[in-house]
């Protein structure tokens, strides 16, 4: 069934998609280390796309349709020390997300200091453009598995510039 609302994903993986185990206490190296990763996507059929993608990458994902399940599952990953869960190497969030615009999210957290790599998907060229200014990664629609891998290693990059 076609769907014009859900952004063409090419479903190709590499060969040795085999999910490597995380180091305790490692720096993350986002071009080889499995990481735990957040999607945000109303559009269930392009979250569930991309989670499958990224856990044929090797990665954990945690799937979240709405901005609620968005922050609650951040909030959990924050207070990891207070039994919460582990902490969230990357949010990858579209930007129309029911109940707060992923823009916004990424706002909070910078504004709280947290430099968590964030992708947001986004064919507005304004949100864009204030979202790079954030230090995210935009992936503009349509967009296919190639661009997202070349995302993750841009907040790779934009990470450890944060980080230096």
């Amino acid at each position: 069934m076609y769907d014009p609302h859900v952004s063409p994903v090419e479903l190709s993986t590499p060969s040795d998609a085999n999910p490597r185990p995380r180091l305790p206490g490692v720096a993350l190296d986002f071009g080889r280390a499995p990481l735990r990763i957040l999607v945000a996507e109303d559009n269930r059929t392009l979250r569930r796309l991309l989670a499958l993608v990224l856990r044929r990458d090797g990665h954990e994902v945690i799937e979240a349709c709405d901005a609620g399940e968005l922050l609650e599952t951040l909030a959990s990953s924050f207070l990891q020390g207070d039994g919460g869960s582990a902490p969230i190497d990357l949010v990858i969030c579209e930007h129309v997300l029911p109940g707060l615009a992923g823009l916004t999210v990424l706002a909070g957290l910078r504004s709280r200091d947290r430099a968590t790599p964030f992708i947001l998907m986004t064919g507005n060229e304004d949100v864009q453009r204030r979202a790079r200014r954030l230090r995210a990664v935009v992936l503009d629609h349509p967009f296919n598995v190639a661009a997202i891998r070349d995302a993750i290693r841009q907040s790779a990059d934009l990470a450890r510039i944060a980080n230096d």
